[in-house]
């Protein structure tokens, strides 16, 4: 797997992101033209991105720097480089690019001659590089600068159709939130910096005391927690997903939200050298919350890429678990479950692109085909989106967990991290483990319920509105890129192997060891690695089990039924004429016996508005809402952006006095103060 020059295809992959970005700016009076063109490049540079990483996770190759340039400006010098951890995120990001991109074709279609398409793919184009450039950075500063020109993208991507006064708040919260992220890991790269005097992402951790340490992992946990997603810092995804074109929240929690994985499992693992145990305790504690509470506010949710949102929340969480797991086991020195752990973490970051990445696109196609959100207003699309329907259902029995699926392979590592770290922790850390594992499976069995809402309410049943009734199937670009996605979503879960061996050198690299040779059989047999025969599992022979318990059932049903005339019937249908779609169950419906169990967590409150009729007993029209709060949004954000606001405006008013003599003080006392420091620092 030598004979591929990395550093040349690398720099080709660059090139031809760079070139779908000005070919759409060149195009810019032809929009079909350029977005076709673009979008092409876009897949060419992507399909040269999955051929590199994976040439470079099979080879022997280890780190490889592929530019350095230095500048005149102090600290500033461009180091790029890739390593395991760097190719497998950029292998992940390639196929979901590959496969939004051939979306793309036919989604942007529907904004020909209503937006500047040709500034959307500009954008989208450096937003790929921007996150190749933040798996990529040989240094902190590159690092922040990828990460802010990401964030600065993202922000103009978001608020693409800006017209909708929505769009615009949720695109600057959005925009508040990831500089507060920002702030932190800057914070958390000058203190690195301090110690060890170098901005180079390189083991220097002795270098740095502990109480230091400790700090610096605070300022990470909230920078990537924010960017993350996880409880309490999650305010901007739920709005900022749904606001964005579908193809862009593909890609945003598909891979965007995983740059903060890469930089914790960096900046942990690399520059501060595992770090403590409490460290992996907090990750576990907070990936299990965010786990639990992002799937119970996402059965909530009526708008479907709000519900998709809500459940990044989830999944992240139980990334989190696993990465929480390997640094605990880690810094006990059992490399085995630090090795377990690390993978299940890493296999489920990629199985969530690829299936999250499918329903935001068949989400994306709902909206195309029927202009609205509102599952409400959807059901019945099965029938006149059948493919469509075909690939979220796929999708949903993916995220779900459902075995035959890849969700249910990275769940599954998860559990068996879980259950190892039981058997070798300390009471209370075990106390944690088991309330982890618990958690997990509450997760799991809250995402099932969640998306059956998802699909039955939109894709079975009747039409809820004309919007529904008169949709049709998406164009064949977007049936591919969604296919696509799902078809890994099947070939991933019953042949696991396949991407579990590119993690080998990654564990390895990171810490010390792997259990990918522990896990034995051919291409499709995942075994746990202390050799409990009762706890190996084969998607494989499961399949084949499935497949042959089921035909057994049918013969065996037509067998007792032989000779019985079959009788049509209509459904019961209460005495009324034929079934409408008023008699079905809503989404507010669906999940209202949750909504009762949690009622503490979601507050729910009803509006019910009625319209007199010719009698109190015959009311022209009645409405019936149930809302729910979120909890830290009314407890702890506004309140704290209350406080700000206040604090902000007495501050402007006590030191913006309009008076130019009080701004000459001011600058008087700068240039002082700056005299005082200037001659003590040279001292």
């Amino acid at each position: 797997m030598n004979f591929i020059d990395i550093n040349l295809h690398f720099l080709l992959m660059l090139g031809f992101y760079i070139c779908g970005a000005i070919f759409s700016l060149i195009f810019i009076k032809n929009s079909k033209l350029g977005n076709i063109l673009s979008n092409i490049l876009y897949s060419i540079a992507s399909s040269s991105g999955i051929l590199i990483s994976l040439f470079y996770l099979l080879s022997n190759k280890e780190y490889i720097q592929l530019a350095h340039i230095k500048s005149n400006i102090p600290f500033l010098s461009f180091k790029l480089g890739i390593s395991n951890l760097s190719a497998y995120f950029i292998l992940t990001l390639s196929i979901l690019t590959l496969c939004v991109s051939i979306y793309s074709i036919g989604y942007m279609s529907q904004y020909y001659g209503k937006r500047n398409i040709s500034s959307f793919n500009f954008l989208f184009g450096i937003f790929i590089v921007s996150l190749i450039s933040v798996f990529s950075s040989g240094n902190m500063i590159i690092f922040l600068l990828a990460w802010e020109v990401m964030s600065l993208t993202s922000y103009f991507l978001v608020i693409f159709e800006s017209g909708h006064t929505e769009t615009q708040k949720s695109g600057t919260l959005y925009l508040i939130m990831t500089h507060i992220a920002t702030a932190f890991l800057t914070v958390a790269f000058i203190t690195t910096y301090s110690y060890t005097g170098s901005f180079d992402i390189v083991n220097n951790s002795a270098l740095i005391p502990p109480f230091s340490k400790n700090m610096i992992f605070l300022c990470l946990l909230i920078g990537f927690g924010t960017k993350a997603g996880i409880i309490p810092l999650h305010i901007w995804l739920p709005y900022a997903h749904p606001a964005a074109p579908s193809n862009v929240s593909a890609l945003m929690s598909g891979i965007m939200i995983k740059t903060s994985i890469f930089g914790l499992i960096q900046f942990v693992f690399v520059a501060l050298g595992g770090g403590f145990e409490w460290w992996g305790i907090t990750l576990l504690i907070v990936g299990s919350i965010s786990a639990v509470l992002g799937v119970a506010y996402a059965l909530m949710e009526i708008d479907i890429k709000r519900l998709l949102a809500y459940s990044s929340i989830e999944n992240t969480g139980i990334i989190l678990i696993g990465l929480g797991i390997s640094i605990y086991g880690f810094t006990k020195g059992n490399s085995l479950l630090s090795s377990l752990a690390l993978v299940a973490a890493l296999i489920h970051l990629f199985n969530h692109s690829l299936f999250k990445g499918a329903l935001f696109l068949g989400a994306g196609s709902v909206h195309y085909s029927t202009h609205t959100k509102n599952m409400e207003k959807l059901g019945g699309l099965l029938k006149k989106m059948p493919y469509t329907g075909l690939f979220f259902l796929i999708a949903c029995l993916s995220i779900s967990s459902m075995p035959f699926f890849n969700g249910f392979i990275s769940e599954w590592f998860t559990l068996q991290a879980l259950f190892h770290s039981i058997g070798i922790s300390t009471q209370g850390v075990k106390l944690i483990a088991i309330l982890a594992a618990a958690v997990l499976a509450m997760a799991g069995a809250l995402a099932a319920a969640c998306f059956v809402k998802a699909f039955g309410i939109s894709f079975l049943g009747l039409p809820r509105s004309t919007e529904a009734h008169n949709s049709m199937e998406v164009p064949a670009p977007m049936l591919m890129g969604t296919g696509l996605l799902s078809f890994l979503c099947i070939i991933f879960g019953l042949f696991p192997n396949v991407i579990l061996i590119l993690l080998n050198k990654i564990s390895l690299s990171i810490v010390k060891t792997s259990v990918i040779p522990d896990l034995k059989g051919i291409s499709s047999f995942v075994y746990y690695p202390k050799g409990l025969d009762a706890n190996k599992i084969s998607p494989m022979f499961l399949f084949a089990a499935g497949v042959i318990l089921a035909a057994v059932v049918f013969l065996v049903v037509k067998l007792i039924n032989r000779g019985t005339k079959e009788r049509t019937y209509g459904t019961w249908d209460c005495g009324f004429k034929e079934l409408n779609p008023r008699m079905q169950y809503t989404a507010t419906g669906f999940s209202k016996p949750l909504r009762i169990v949690f009622r503490a967590i979601y507050r729910p409150s009803r509006e019910l508005q009625t319209e007199e009729g010719t009698s109190p007993y015959y009311p022209k029209t009645i409405k019936y809402v149930v809302l729910t709060q979120s909890v830290f949004e009314k407890y702890l954000y506004i309140p704290l952006t209350g406080l700000f606001t206040a604090f902000s405006g007495r501050v402007r008013r006590l030191v913006q006095t309009g008076s130019v003599h009080t701004y000459l003080l001011y600058i008087f006392i700068t240039i002082v103060g700056l005299l005082i420091y200037y001659r003590f620092s040279n001292s």
